[in-house]
């Protein structure tokens, strides 16, 4: 439906989306040239595909549109800190630190503990440090107020910030250009999620937004979509629901990490389709 008005496109990610060869020959798939980066090194091919999604970051704050319909998409939640903190060092304004307040359920272990817990950031769960700037955007992590908007993955813009509250603005669906404020919560990861201890953490329950995991972008649209691989997806249909974000082919852009330095064809990735999933779907 996105891609409707790039027939080419649209059947190229239906093919891509149901492992149908000769898009998927042994779960790999060959990326058209026109959407690839290529890749050069870790750090200078992933600054050629910021700039091709962002182009100059600084316009931005001024442009909130434009910005908030552009995301990079990619497959774990380390990549995406990893691109969000290089990200908001570049977007404009001064830089507003906030630090989760991180509590051992085992008082006696709260002295000894404190500090790494600071380390951990369980899927799900914002940051220890919390790095935001006016007018960049956000998602939020938990259901709030669904009826007022207010639900896990709403984007949003910071517009200012007292020491217990966020003043932000719902910028996509239905509620767009509703002021709300956003309080610390607290978060109980499940101990698996933690190496095994069990802690509370209050925070702001939000996190950038510059790039966000492929699954947690399922359901959104957007007008420019960055994908960076330097792992290929590892469940099935993530890689369709990453380049059917986008509208056109020329709305897409793709850095593949070559998984070695030997590896002969450089525009090849996995793509992991369980079509006897999609065969029983379809006779239901």
């Amino acid at each position: 439906m996105r891609a409707r008005l790039d027939p080419n496109f649209s059947r190229y990610i239906l093919d891509l989306g149901n492992g149908l060869p000769p898009i998927t020959i042994n779960e790999h798939v060959k990326i058209p040239t026109a959407m690839l980066i290529p890749h050069e090194n870790d750090a200078a091919s992933l600054d050629r595909l910021i700039d091709a999604v962002f182009h100059d970051i600084s316009d931005y704050s001024t442009n909130i549109s434009n910005m908030m319909n552009r995301a990079i998409l990619t497959p774990k939640n380390n990549y995406v800190e990893e691109i969000n903190t290089l990200l908001i060092q570049r977007f404009p304004g001064e830089l507003k630190q906030y630090y989760s307040f991180d509590e051992s359920i085992d008082a006696s272990e709260q002295a000894i503990m404190e500090d790494f817990l600071h380390t951990l950031t369980p899927n799900g769960l914002p940051p220890h440090e919390l790095l935001l700037k006016e007018n960049c955007p956000i998602m939020l992590l938990r259901n709030i107020n669904p009826s007022e908007g207010l639900c896990n993955g709403t984007r949003l813009i910071c517009r200012n910030f007292d020491r217990n509250v966020i003043h932000a603005e719902i910028v996509v669906g239905h509620h767009s250009g509703k002021k709300v404020f956003i309080p610390r919560i607290p978060f109980l990861p499940s101990p698996d999620e933690n190496s095994g201890f069990p802690f509370k953490r209050t925070q702001f329950p939000v996190k950038l937004s510059f790039a966000m995991s492929i699954n947690k972008s399922q359901g959104q649209t957007l007008d420019f979509v960055g994908i960076y691989l330097p792992h290929p997806v590892f469940s099935h249909g993530q890689l369709y629901v990453a380049l059917s974000r986008a509208k056109t082919i020329s709305a897409v852009k793709i850095l593949i990490r070559p998984i070695s330095t030997d590896q002969p064809e450089k525009n090849y990735t996995k793509n992991i389709v369980y079509t006897e999933v999609l065969t029983l779907a379809s006779s239901d």
